[in-house]
């Protein structure tokens, strides 16, 4: 009766460690939205670039290129402290055409994360 018991206990602790373990690895702070929106099609230049996480999270790199590859100049806001927003404004107005936000960030738990965000700037009219 008593090895029924153990066992038992050792296989209700294996399902609660079975249930636990995948959603505490899986937590990782992402990329919730952006400002421009990836895939926007604009009228006018952005002032500014924001990214919003889905937790605190430190971005390490943060950089604007348009399609030829060519950076342009950003000014982030808020340093590089941790944080679920990110905003970056532009050193002037962007010419017509195709445009990257690419990002690096670290989460509070160490996972390392990147990502593009892609927008476009249209012809004045």
């Amino acid at each position: 009766m008593l090895a029924r018991l153990n066992f038992l206990r050792i296989g209700i602790l294996a399902a609660a460690l079975g249930i636990l373990v995948p959603g505490a690895a899986s937590a990782h702070a992402m990329l919730h939205s952006s400002d421009p929106a990836d895939g926007a099609t604009l009228n006018t230049s952005p002032r500014a670039l924001n990214l919003a996480f889905t937790e605190d999270c430190r971005v390490t790199a943060l950089r604007l290129l348009d399609e030829s590859g060519r950076e342009h100049q950003v000014r982030r806001e808020g340093g590089r402290a941790s944080s679920s927003q990110v905003s970056a404004t532009l050193a002037g107005p962007l010419r017509p055409g195709a445009y990257r936000v690419e990002w690096r960030a670290m989460g509070d738990d160490g996972h390392v994360m990147s990502g593009t965000v892609r927008f476009a700037v249209n012809a004045a009219r």
